[in-house]
């Protein structure tokens, strides 16, 4: 059986508040030709279809459309989609069985009987290539324990073996899709916060039974095992500017039994994520350099400052008028302080600067201007932003 593994599309990201529309268009249409050229058997997408729990009415028509467009384009290709951490699964199965009559299978949830796990509905049979078992994210909570070595995940995923195996006479090649955190992967540029290490799982928890397990949810692709059975494709798209690595999609022959043979191909990103200087200078000199960008240069920009200095209040107004007139985007500051000050004065923001910044924008000041490390504030960012999530989905039922 022959797949393409993606995940993490996170359709309808915002960057500091500019919205990644042209980006998931590009992305599209690389995704269709690739399919076009490589006719897999079946697309698997494993979770954060979108990045809130809420999406808008136009994120909501640029994934049916693109999908039914992708349908329509390579008819004889499965197309197996699950929700993420970012995606509420009540939202995604409401069209279920609708997705389901055009052929196509969207996966929000598995379905408990008396207290049982019961998988059913969650596996997709490829004609005569092989068997998916479609999970998407599922709480270490609803598995039913959270211990590293397995507990409950393990009799999770035990279960679903025991599904397959009742269909999967012909023995066929298995894929499982889950979306979670595997202990052990390389989380760099991806912020997750872990609490008592809840939030993963060990890799045993998956049996030997699948002959390839296409994880999402961390947005850099690897293998987590040396024969690439256990795998995350990564994000097709950059979603912060510490995810300073290759986004693609990943191409798999799976053979039951067989090692799996994976090839990356790369995702052309319309605008790159630059953290700009690549070294970090002080704020004056970063503004100057800021002003000779070249003025045809897409990027998003992070400026990199690292300075003795507060930066000063009118920061955010001299970095945005310094590429006033060019066509990169600012976005925001990486500010390291290197003075021996043991705390800097916040910088006053007026009532209408007030209105206008996000939650996220004004915490990472503060921790800016707190001199607090990236890696550190991008946890506690991590937790409010699943606060956020958790509210927004609560004010949504």
């Amino acid at each position: 059986m022959k797949i393409i593994h993606t995940s993490d599309w996170h359709i309808g990201h915002q960057l500091y508040g500019y919205d990644r529309v042209c980006d998931h268009h590009l992305f599209f249409n690389e995704l269709k030709e690739i399919c076009r050229e490589e006719t897999p058997d079946a697309i698997v997408v494993s979770g954060d279809i979108f990045d809130v729990s809420s999406p808008s009415a136009a994120s909501m028509r640029m994934f049916t459309d693109f999908i039914l467009t992708l349908h329509r384009e390579v008819p004889e290709m499965k197309i197996v989609i699950t929700s993420g951490n970012h995606d509420s699964a009540s939202r995604i199965d409401v069209n279920r069985n609708l997705w389901r009559a055009a052929g196509i299978y969207v996966i929000g949830s598995v379905k408990r009987i008396n207290g049982e796990y019961d998988f059913s509905d969650n596996i997709v049979q490829v004609g005569e290539k092989g068997v998916i078992l479609a999970v998407p994210y599922i709480n270490p909570a609803f598995m039913g324990g959270y211990s590293d070595a397995g507990g409950g995940e393990k009799v999770f995923f035990e279960k679903g073996v025991e599904f397959l195996k009742k269909v999967n006479d012909k023995d066929l090649p298995v894929v499982l899709m889950a979306h979670m955190t595997v202990a052990g992967c390389d989380r760099r540029g991806h912020r997750e916060a872990q609490i008592g290490k809840i939030n993963q799982v060990d890799i045993n928890v998956f049996s030997d039974y699948y002959d390839y397990v296409a994880l999402g949810h961390i947005h850099r692709s690897q293998n987590l095992t040396q024969d690439g059975r256990v795998r995350y494709s990564g994000s097709p798209l950059a979603i912060s500017f510490d995810e300073d690595y290759p986004h693609s999609v990943s191409v798999v022959e799976i053979e039951r039994g067989q090692p799996v043979t994976v090839r990356e191909i790369e995702i052309l990103q319309k605008r790159e994520l630059l953290t700009f200087p690549s070294e970090g200078v002080n704020f004056t000199k970063a503004i100057r350099m800021l002003t000779k960008l070249p003025p045809h240069d897409e990027a998003f920009i992070r400026l990199n400052v690292k300075d003795d200095k507060p930066l000063p209040s009118d920061c955010e107004e001299r970095a945005t008028m310094a590429t006033s007139g060019k066509e990169c985007k600012y976005c925001t500051i990486k500010y390291e302080y290197t003075g021996n000050a043991e705390k800097q004065a916040l910088s006053a923001l007026s009532l209408a600067e007030f209105a206008e910044i996000t939650t996220e924008q004004l915490a990472r000041r503060y921790f800016n201007n707190r001199g607090v490390p990236d890696n550190i504030a991008d946890e506690y960012l991590e937790m409010l932003d699943e606060i956020e999530r958790e509210i927004s989905e609560e004010m949504s039922r």
